[in-house]
């Protein structure tokens, strides 16, 4: 469980486990874990597992669309769906992507802010932030390769109350 506060009261115990409760609510639509591209291609159902056990079905026209911008060296490498973490305290409509650097690089070259080649991924050293516009324009170009979710604060996420 997530828990935000350092509570010693019995409500404030009850508003950490409602608060956790709601928080990890909020992203039971992410997948439970994400394929290779290239095993989604060869698949006559391409699906994802989410959390929550209901299934993400990702279209095979945006797949196809996506092996012609990834070489198909990389297929193997490129996990799906992309989920992108809505980061509240990095600011407003700031959003990191979850995954290896080539899911990040990969989503640069979509929006055409990468300047190397895929051969050169590692010699990006920029961070992965993306923000609303360039993540409307994911959501427009690749609908059902990509999945919003809700980040927790890094200096929350390994948090633990003292319960005593």
């Amino acid at each position: 469980m997530i828990a935000l506060f350092n509570s010693k009261s019995n409500l404030d115990r009850t508003f950490d486990a409602i608060l956790g409760h709601e928080l990890r609510n909020l992203n039971t639509h992410l997948p439970k874990q994400r394929r290779k591209l290239s095993e989604l291609l060869s698949s006559d159902d391409p699906t994802v597992e989410a959390a929550d056990g209901s299934s993400i079905v990702l279209k095979t026209a945006e797949l196809e669309e996506l092996a012609n911008i990834v070489p198909k060296e990389y297929h193997d490498q490129v996990k799906l769906p992309f989920t992108i973490l809505r980061r509240m305290e990095l600011g407003r409509s700031v959003y990191t992507v979850t995954g290896d650097k080539i899911e990040q690089f990969t989503l640069k070259k979509i929006l055409g802010t990468a300047t190397n080649d895929f051969q050169h991924i590692y010699k990006e050293n920029e961070s992965a932030f993306f923000y609303r516009p360039q993540v409307v324009e994911l959501i427009r170009r690749f609908h059902s390769l990509v999945v919003i979710g809700f980040g927790v604060p890094k200096e929350l996420a390994d948090y633990v109350p003292n319960r005593v």
